[in-house]
This record gives structure tokens, sequence and C-alpha cells, in this order.
């Protein structure tokens, strides 16, 4: 098999896509999966997409398609572009070249027009691989590969492209750099595709990286390289169950044993991805298999068995109607013949593949027809007709610089010369012989000095590790002593250890229990504001140590006074969240009343506090020094937030206020206890509540007891009675939102 035949399997074998990609539409990602196995119900399910749902422009472009009943009518812009993507994969393993190229540029334009960056530049490189296996343009593929580079770093300055991207550009540059000979500089793509493939964390990428590495050896007769990139590749493919590109490991490595003459082992890889391939009816690869099968029994002198195979390839061609190919395998059958002595047959499928070499122009196909030919004369005794096909074979064989047919050409025609007697002409083609062969041998003696080179240093490496080997196995006796001390000592320590984690774990879990506990023991269980119970709690501690402070500034132990900022208590009932649960149900109460609580939380910030007091009263402390405003401007502070509320349901927004200051009686100031304080504090919100009733809207009421008020004056078990008589007394100064 020649170098173009061989470039041209692995094209085929070879995905287009260099990455494993998720499409946004599951039954797109099903497609995808049939690409490598059933191309034509890939593209079926792609057209069916495309054809069955009317793209939605007016919705986000990049939103991920789910896939309901709502849904099934219609797909987003990015699906849109992968289904095109997949449409254009699948027509290019069919060999429809022409509507693989229009359905990707449909891509690439759609995805410009809806400035999907992402989807354009994956667009753009598959048109790029699809244009460069198509033509072979260099040129024109390095001109398209630049503007994806530009593009690609326009487009990371602005958003973050995957390291995919960066994937498949290096490896489709170092495929045309490999096919110009620019060995260097394919290696170092490959190498960027390397250090791009390893931060993409996708076992696929990196078995896609060593296949396309090993076929890179394989091309270039580097064969113990090529083995450790497709041995890679192979056992990454089990561990990960990727069962297609196991079978393309398979048979590349099928390929490069066959080359290396292992045939047992190129039969064994072979065999393993003809089995997988078969289970897929008119496979493009399978055919690839079953000759490279036929090329082992041949050269294993078991005709028949190729013969078998060959038929078998040949039944799998016809129906893709690949003429390159049926002239290959009818020369292929017409050769196996020749090789049984079946002289009549081997003449028959010659003449079917002439015919077909008369409508093409394929150098290769016309040369090994030529050689062929000339055999059947040769058996014939025809030399005369025997040496003009043998030197036909010869120029098209330097047309198509095909050095192993020119090879094969050049000794028949000595041995032809030699036949008909005509010496001279022997010796010359021996000699050009010779000379052909002497530089084919050249090369591979070059590339057999770089194999040694490569087993030389393994040697070495082998030697100095034996040494070390040895040195180990010492230093092993002598670990051993100190191992069984220190095992003791690790079991000891494991113990310790597995006894002191217990503890933390078991202190930590009753610390977040206690803390869980706590949480909802002082947190309002709708509101999820503090509640009540915590105010209770630390309020009276509070007071009283704000008591204590006072009693020793009085006594001088304190240089500064305290309490010099008061605070400020202000208690707000909102009636509407009584009213929720009857007009909207428990449900939606709650809900309104939790939006609530968390909307009061952001509003009042530190140090200030506030709490759920009741069912639809909230109190709320805060520092007087912290705001100069007056009472009525704490109302209206208060009636902001409730105005400012988010809710389409609370349509009153009447909210009645009662505030007082601490401490109350600025002549006295333990007369007044945390209880007291919080009977004055409802006394003055129950006021705001029968203004309210009176007058519609909101009202406030504020208490302040004027500076000489005596604390004698509620010294009374009855704290109510008594700021009602102080307030007829003219000791407490009532302020409300009427007066």
């Amino acid at each position: 098999m020649s170098l173009r035949q061989c470039l041209l399997i692995l094209f085929v074998f070879f995905p287009l896509s260099a990455w494993a990609k998720f499409f946004s539409a599951p039954i797109l990602n099903d497609a995808y999966q049939l690409l490598d196995t059933n191309p034509e119900q890939a593209r079926s399910i792609a057209e069916q997409y495309l054809e069955q749902r009317q793209i939605s422009p007016e919705q986000d472009p990049n939103r991920i398609h789910i896939n309901n009943d709502s849904e099934r009518t219609i797909r987003t812009p990015i699906s849109t572009v992968e289904a095109f993507q997949i449409k254009a994969l699948a027509n290019k393993r069919l060999d429809r070249n022409r509507e693989s190229i229009e359905s990707i540029k449909q891509a690439i334009a759609l995805a410009k027009d809806f400035d999907l960056k992402s989807g354009y530049l994956e667009s753009k490189l598959i048109y790029s691989s699809l244009w460069w296996n198509l033509t072979q343009d260099v040129d024109e593929t390095n001109t398209i590969l630049k503007e994806i580079s530009v593009e690609l770093d326009e487009y990371n300055k602005q958003i973050a492209l995957n390291q995919k991207l960066y994937f498949g550009l290096a490896l489709i540059h170092a495929e045309v750099e490999s096919f110009q000979g620019n060995n260097s500089q394919a290696q170092q793509y490959y190498k960027q595709a390397m250090s791009h493939g390893s931060a993409l964390n996708d076992p696929s990428s990196m078995i896609y990286y060593h296949i396309s590495y090993g076929k890179y050896f394989l091309k270039n007769k580097q064969f113990d390289q090529a083995l450790t990139e497709l041995l890679s590749a192979y056992w990454q493919s089990i561990e990960a169950d990727r069962s297609g590109q196991l079978a393309t490991t398979n048979y590349l490595l099928g390929q490069l044993f066959f080359q290396r003459q292992v045939l047992d082992k190129a039969l064994e890889h072979a065999s393993q991805s003809a089995e997988f391939y078969g289970r897929y009816n008119n496979s493009e690869q399978l055919s690839n298999v079953l000759i490279l099968i036929a090329q082992i029994h041949l050269k294993q002198g078991r005709f028949n068995l190729a013969l078998v195979q060959y038929f078998n390839a040949l039944d799998q061609e016809k129906e893709k109607n690949n003429v390159d190919k049926l002239i290959s395998l009818r020369l292929d059958i017409a050769n196996t013949y020749f090789l049984l002595y079946n002289y009549a047959l081997s003449e028959h499928y010659l003449k079917q593949a002439n015919n077909l070499n008369e409508y093409v122009n394929l150098p290769e196909q016309k040369a090994c027809a030529s050689l062929l030919q000339a055999k059947l004369y040769l058996v014939n005794n025809k030399t005369g007709l025997a040496v003009q096909q043998i030197q036909q074979a010869i120029k098209y064989s330097k047309k198509d610089n095909d050095l192993r047919l020119k090879l094969q050409s050049q000794k028949l025609l000595s041995k032809t010369y030699e036949k008909m007697g005509q010496y001279q002409l022997a010796l010359k083609a021996q000699r050009e012989y010779e000379t052909l062969n002497s530089s084919i041998q050249a090369v591979q003696n070059e590339i057999n000095e770089d194999v040694f080179r490569q087993q030389k240093s393994i040697i070495e490496q082998s030697l100095h590790y034996q040494g070390l080997e040895q040195q180990l196995k010492e230093n092993h006796l002598q670990t051993r002593k100190i191992q069984k001390i220190a095992g003791f000592l690790l079991v000891l320590l494991t113990l310790i250890s597995i006894y002191a984690f217990r503890q933390q774990q078991v202190n930590r879990f009753l610390k977040k229990r206690l803390h869980l506990l706590l949480n909802k023991y002082y947190t309002h269980p709708r509101s999820g504001l503090r509640n009540f119970r915590l105010l209770t709690e630390r309020l009276p501690s509070s007071l009283q140590q704000s008591s204590s402070n006072i009693e020793q500034w009085h006594l001088g132990e304190l240089i500064n006074e305290p309490l010099s900022d008061r605070l400020r208590f202000t208690l707000f009932h909102v009636p509407m969240l009584q009213e929720l649960y009857f007009t909207h149900g428990y449900q939606e109460g709650l809900s309104i009343e939790k939006e609530f609580g968390d909307y009061l939380s952001t509003v009042v910030t530190l140090p200030s506090r506030i709490y759920h007091f009741s069912d639809a009263s909230f109190l709320y402390i805060e520092h007087k020094s912290d705001s100069t405003s007056n009472a009525q401007e704490m109302a209206e502070t208060v009636q902001s937030w409730i105005n400012n509320f988010k809710s389409k349901t609370m349509t009153d927004r009447t909210v009645n206020i009662g505030m007082v200051e601490y401490p109350f009686l600025p002549r006295a100031y333990t007369a007044i206890n945390d209880r007291e304080l919080i009977d004055i504090l409802l006394m003055a919100t129950n006021t705001a509540c029968d203004i309210s009733t009176e007058d519609s809207g909101s009202q406030w009421v504020h208490y302040r007891a004027i500076d000489n008020a005596p604390a004698a004056s509620f010294a009374s078990n009855n704290i109510i009675s008594a700021c009602k008589q102080a307030i007829n007394q003219g000791l407490i100064k009532v302020m409300t939102s009427k007066h």
C-alpha cells in the first residue's frame, strides 16, 4: 500500500472533530455519537431537527435547550449551529463533500449573525479541517487557520474561550506541517496540543491526541514512537470505555505491526477493530479494516482468506460508488488470483479495473494495473507487450512519485529484458533498481539509526536501574529494622489520631447542633428575624448592666458618664400582615411574611437591631446618637420601609408606631425596668392603633418623660396606670402624628 493510500485511509479513520463535545439538545448528542458508526442516521437526525423545528431568535441565543413538551417545536440559535455542524461531519463521512462544505458554511453564517463567538470559532475550525482533508491545499488551509488564530486571540480578551478550541487548532496545524514534511514545526504544534489537552481533563481529547501523534510517527516510519503513542491511546480507551476510539487505535496498531512484519499482532488488532465496525452496515471504516486483514493474509500466504476479505470489502464499497477504492480492490483481487495461478480470473478483474481507470486520472492505480498486465503477458510469453506495460508503470509511478511501484517495475523490467536476451538493457534496469533501492535503504538506515540510539539509551537506563536495584535491596534490609519500630509507633499514633479525630468530630457535631438549636430558638419561625424570646433573654441583662454603670459613675468609679447616648425603642404594627392569612391563605401568607422579614433584615444595619415582637409587630432599637432625627423623622423612616417593600399582595401600607427612649426618666435611670419599658412601648403603640381606627392612615405616638419627672410617680405595681396618671399630671409629654 502506498503512502498516499495510507494517508487517505488514516484521514477517513480519523474523526474531524478533535474533542468530545456536549450539545445543548439531547437529540444532537445522540446524532453526534452515531457519526463514526452510522453517519447516514446522524445526518438524518440533524436534518429532521432542522426541518421539524422553528428557530426562535427572540430567545437568548446561548440558552441551553430544555427538552420538554413546550419546546419540542423550536430550536435555539446555538442548537441550530450544532445541528449544521453534525450535518457537515456526517456528509463528509458519506463522501458528500459539497454538501459537507455547504452545511458548515451555514453554521458559520448563523453563528456570526447571532454573535455566537464559541460556536462561530468551532464551525470555522471544522471548516478548516474539512477543507484540508478535501483539498490538501496548504496555502488556503493556512490562511483559514491564521484567520481563526487572530479571531481566537481577539475573542479570548472578551470571553473565557474553552481550551478545546486551542487544542483543535494546534492539531490541525500539526497535520498541515506534517504533510509538508516540516517535522520540527509539527512536533511543536503537538506539544501545544498536549498542553491544552492536559488542561481539559477530558479522556477522549487525550486519546485523540495520542492517536494523532501516533499517526504522525507512523507516517514518518518512526515505529517505536508510534507504538508508544498508540499503546497509550489503546489503554486509555479501555480505561475510559471509548469503544469507537479503541477501534480506531486497533486499526492503526494493525497498520503499525503490518509494516513491521509482526503479522500475528497485526491480525489480532485488525480483527478487534473489525469486530467493532462489523456491527454496523456500510461502514467506511469496516471496508478499510477488511482490506488490512486481507493484506495480512496475503503476506502470510493465505490467499483464499485474503480473497474472502477483499470481496467483503468490495461489497461494502459498491454501494458507496467510490471509484478509487473500487479500482484498488479489483486490482488487489486480480493480483491475489495471479498468485493463485488463476490467470483467467486475474485478467477478468484486471479488465474491470482498467474499464474504470479510463474515466479517472489515478496514476497509482494505473501503474499497478500496468504492472499486473505485464506479469500476465510474461506468463503468456508476450515479452514485448510486457515491456510496454512495465514502461507505462514506470511512467505512472514517476508521475505519482511512488518509490515502491517504481522499484517493483525496475526489477520486473530487468528480468523481462534478461528473458528476452537483451542483457545490456537488463543490466541498465538492474542498476536503476539498485540505485533506487539504495536510496530507499539509506532512508531506512537513518530511521534504524534513530531507533538504535533510542535502544542504546534504554539499555543504559536498564543497566543503571540494575545497579540501583542492588543498592535498593541493601537499603531495604536496613530499613526493615526501622520499620518494625516505626510500625508500632505508627499504630499507636493512628489510634491516638483516630480517637482525637473522633472527639473533634463529636465536638464539632455538638457545637453545630447547639448553634442550630439556638438559631431556631431565637429566630421567628415565619419571618426569620430575631424573636421576642431573644429580646426578653438579652434585654434585662443589658439594662441591668447599664444601671450598674450609672451607679458606678455616680459613686465616682467611672470617669465618663455612661448612657450619655440614649436608646430609642420603636414598636411598629403592620395590620396588613394579620389580614394576609385570611385573604391569601396560609402558604401565601408564610411566603410574604418571610420575604418581609428578609427585607427588614437588609434595611436595618448594625449596631441597630430589629426583633419580630409579635404576629404583626416589630421592635426596632437604635442608638439615638447614631441618628439626630426626631420622632416624626423616625416614623417617616419606618413608613418608607413599609412603602419600599415590593409586594403586590400588600395593598394596605398602614403602619402604627409607638416610640420611647431609654433611660425613660432622665434623672432616675433605674426606675423603669425592662418589662415596664416594654409596657410603656405597647401603650404608645396601642394609642397609635386607636388613633388609626378613628382616622385612617398611619399614625405614630411618642412618649417622653420631662427632665424633672420624679421616679416616685412610677413606683407602682401597674406601670400602665402610673403612666396614664403621669400623662394627666404633665410628667410625660405625648407627641402624635396628629399633634
